[in-house]
């Protein structure tokens, strides 16, 4: 054959072939050929540019041979070979040459026009007449397309639905699904519907997207309350006392039953038990006094304590000098009482009357010794911490109940007696607000929220705020106080994850599941970016006192509780006996039975956890098999309590809009935002 003889007698080239053959252009210089072998990417300027008709025409059968005509659709891998045996070429083959259409490989659009221009399609006499879609100009390129992509879709179809059925484990309620009708909608029918589209005031009351809550729309918070509220106050409670109160080396310390009442002008009253009429301790509530953070304490061998301590705070300014110079205002804490409990309601409880009391303590009370000070750094810092309370319907997880109570609470240094005023996101005084430009907080939120049942402190003017909306206050100095709290409506449609329980009792088995995944649907799940992760998520689920026995074992140091872990389930005996099956699995966390709340707690540090993707859900199991099924309860609690804490956002979306100072402009202040969550979740049975 001519050309394979070619290739291997005179070593030509079969690139610079190639190069003569297509005629096309490199860098701008036309592809002359040469009688010495040079790589394709050599040129030369001195080359001149020369066209003729014939290099346009197509192959006729008494053109030179093919192997001089015919582009090399392989020739970037013959390149890097050479003095290679190949096999017989086909390339003489004119049968085959005829059926290639050179110009569409290269195409020119005229003698005069250099190869390497393209024609503009806005130019062309013959595209005068084409109209491009009002919607998009290629959507032709792209319903072909599509049409294409669905034919050849249509076999495997079925193993794709089948597919997608086993992946697909939860839908949101509020998802938006795009059918499949609508994607064939003409371009008439979707300018009509652009015709149509109306933009809607997000400000206006009847908008069906209204972002702020209507000021002229009752809400009923009666019924709510009276049910999701926090645990009301009682005329006492059964406590333990830690004694001796302070740490002593010499002695170890131990809990002791006491009775604890308050009074309504401010007392706490110790009594050794109940009934009795003389207190062995008593003493009065200050505005200096604080709540410290609930911890759970080791109590006995049958588990630990809730407990909280009552602080007497002092705060100073200090300077520091490390790791450079600041001015900081720091707490001392000096603790007046340590008290707990195993009963999770009368915990709460208690805690929930001392805020009642302290809040209500007149202002008046304040030290004047320590009003006046000249402070280095004025600064003034503003707590918002809200507490959802709900209760949720089974499977889909609506929201049937709710409840929103926000709590203000502000630490000031300034020097003087100076006059404050606080601007929230009131609907009332939407655009009546008058405030300086350095007052003027950032917000994340445009949202305008109503006022409900508003409390303050006894510092806070309160004919002013009903008359003008206006939160004016004298602020204690160097003293954390409750300035104000409020109730709202939940702000947003679902919590910031789902949670599915199912139970099923067949004879003397139990069976317990759950499914929690993060929803979609909340404000802060849908930007990755933004998302605000839930913190200390605890799920409870309450156990019988029956069935207490079945969650407990021996150990060397006396009875412990059956914990769970990932990959690693709680069971009775051995993992090496073959007949030992896990009583608890989860797949995120940790479970087990915690005698504090009398429930199998499954405990979750963070969601969404970091080393799963967003809409990953978490699983917990639990299987217990009893005695007989004389064990079973004829009632139980068909409820399991979620509770977790949520930084820097808002249950209410309630945000400080400006916080002004009188006569001063060079005072430092903070705004931080906290939300803390416990609702209860029906159970499907």
């Amino acid at each position: 054959d001519n050309s394979s003889s070619l290739q291997e007698d005179e070593e030509i080239d079969m690139e610079a072939v190639n190069w003569q053959l297509n005629n096309t252009s490199m860098n701008g210089h036309s592809s002359t050929p040469t009688t010495v072998r040079f790589p394709s990417w050599v040129t030369f300027d001195d080359n001149e540019v020369s066209f003729s008709p014939q290099n346009l025409s197509p192959v006729k059968t008494d053109t030179p041979p093919a192997e001089t005509q015919t582009p090399d659709v392989n020739f970037n891998l013959t390149t890097s070979f050479k003095k290679r045996e190949r096999p017989k070429s086909t390339l003489g083959d004119l049968s085959k040459i005829q059926k290639l259409d050179l110009f569409s490989l290269t195409k020119l659009p005229s003698v005069e026009t250099p190869p390497w221009s393209a024609t503009n399609p806005f130019l062309d006499e013959s595209l005068r007449d084409v109209q491009p879609s009002p919607i998009n100009p290629f959507s032709s390129f792209f319903e072909e397309r599509d049409r294409r992509s669905k034919s050849s879709s249509v076999s495997s179809a079925p193993g794709k639905s089948q597919r997608d059925s086993l992946i697909v484990v939860h839908q949101e309620p509020d998802t938006i699904s795009f059918h499949e009708a609508n994607k064939s909608v003409t371009h008439t029918d979707a300018v009509e519907q652009l015709k149509q589209l109306q933009i809607g005031d997000p400000d206006h009351v009847s908008s069906p997207t209204l972002p702020d809550d209507d000021p002229m729309m009752p809400y009923d918070l009666g019924a709510a309350l009276f049910n999701l509220a926090p645990a009301q106050p009682k005329d006492g409670w059964p406590m333990m006392l830690r004694i001796p109160e302070k740490k002593n080396i010499m002695s170890s310390r131990h809990w002791g039953p006491i009775y604890v009442k308050l009074t309504d002008s401010g007392c706490i009253q110790l009594f050794y038990e109940k009934g009795l009429e003389k207190p062995f301790r008593e003493f009065k509530l200050e505005i200096n006094h604080e709540i410290s953070e609930r911890k759970l304490q080791n109590y006995d061998e049958n588990g630990r304590i809730h407990s909280v301590r009552l602080d007497r705070t002092t705060y100073k300014e200090k300077k520091k000098y490390q790791p450079k110079p600041a001015i900081a205002h720091t707490a001392e804490r000096e603790q007046i009482i340590k008290l707990g409990t195993t009963d999770y309601e009368d915990f709460l409880s208690f805690i929930s009357a001392v805020q009642d009391t302290l809040m209500n303590l007149p202002a008046s009370s304040t030290d004047l010794s320590t009003v006046g000070l000249n402070y280095q750094e004025e600064e003034i810092t503003v707590d918002v911490r809200d507490e959802f309370h709900g209760i949720l319907a089974k499977g889909d997880s609506v929201i049937l109940q709710h409840s929103v109570l926000t709590h203000i609470y502000v630490l000031s240094f300034l020097s003087g007696l100076a006059e404050c005023r606080l601007g929230l996101n009131d609907i009332l005084i939407k655009g009546n607000e008058i405030v300086a430009r350095q007052d003027i907080m950032p917000t994340t939120t445009t949202k305008w929220i109503k006022l409900y049942s508003c409390r303050f402190h006894s510092c806070v003017d309160e004919d002013m705020f009903n008359n003008s909306r206006i939160i004016l206050f004298n602020p204690l100095d160097a003293c954390r106080f409750e300035l104000m709290r409020f109730r709202t409506v939940f702000a947003e449609k679902t919590l910031p994850f789902t949670l599915r329980t199912a139970a099923s009792i067949n004879g003397a088995e139990v069976e317990v599941q759950s499914w929690l995944m993060m929803s979609t649907g909340f404000s802060s799940n849908r930007d990755p970016l933004t998302q605000v992760p839930c913190e200390n998520v605890m799920i409870r689920y309450p156990v019988p006192n029956e069935w207490v026995k079945n969650f407990r074992r021996e150990s060397v140091l006396g009875e412990k509780s059956l914990k769970a872990k990932v990959n690693k389930g709680a069971t009775f005996g051995s993992t090496s006996l073959s007949g030992s099956e896990p009583v608890m699995r989860v797949t995120l966390g940790t479970a087990k039975y915690e005698h504090a709340f009398n429930s199998i707690v499954w405990r979750i540090n963070r969601l969404p956890d970091k080393n799963s993707a967003s809409g990953h859900p978490h699983c917990f199991f639990c299987h217990l098999e009893l005695g007989s099924d004389r064990e079973v309860p004829s009632s139980f609690v068909r409820y399991v309590d979620v509770e977790f804490d949520m930084p820097t956002t808002s249950a209410s979306k309630a945000t400080v809009r400006s916080i002004s100072v009188e006569d001063k402009t060079d005072v430092r202040k903070w705004v931080n935002y906290s939300a803390h969550y416990s609702y209860k979740v029906k159970l499907s049975m």
